[in-house]
């Protein structure tokens, strides 16, 4: 499982820069649209439908990076009156249930491509169908969450059996450009 977290944390990185460059690629865009729009009275027509697939592939990587953080929003109202034993089980449903949503959501997918398919980029140089445009971020996230839920999963079973777990299972960004 070392090999797993190891993969895993490098993905984490990866995504991590890309969302920073697509970040960055954004406002450097949206600044000249403006620029262009209210100085030389000249829109850049493909900027938004280019700006909207960059919101929708950082959602999709940031999401993945909640999730393997363990970042994600909790409510913890009813999960704190449980003994740690119970608290357990809980997190183990939770994880069983985030993996079977995305299950769920792989299986709807292709519908889901084959209804935005029916129009295509109407702006960017390239000309591809929308549902291709908007639904691979969400089916390469789908994908990456779901091996992390398997991952954090084998740890839930092991601590809820009683069997030893790694105190430094849990997945964590290490910045290696900056911490050193």
């Amino acid at each position: 499982m070392k090999n797993v977290k190891k993969a895993l944390e490098g993905i984490m990185n990866i995504e991590i820069w890309t969302c920073g460059a697509l970040i960055l690629i954004m406002v450097i865009l949206m600044c000249s649209e403006i620029v262009m729009r209210y100085v030389f009275n000249n829109s850049i027509i493909w900027v938004q439908e280019f700006a909207i697939g960059e919101f929708i592939w950082i959602v999709a990587l940031c999401g993945n990076v909640a999730l393997m953080l363990r970042s994600h929003v909790t409510v913890k109202t009813f999960s704190q009156f449980l003994s740690e034993k119970g608290q357990q089980r809980f997190r183990l449903i939770a994880t069983v249930f985030i993996f079977l949503a995305l299950i769920y959501m792989l299986l709807n997918l292709p519908s889901s491509i084959a209804i935005q398919n029916k129009t295509r980029t109407s702006a960017l140089p390239l000309n591809i169908g929308k549902g291709f445009y908007y639904s691979v971020p969400l089916f390469l996230s789908a994908i990456i969450m779901m091996i992390t839920q398997i991952y954090y999963f084998y740890y839930q079973i092991r601590e809820l059996l009683g069997k030893p777990v790694a105190e430094d299972y849990p997945l964590v960004w290490r910045n290696k450009e900056i911490a050193s």
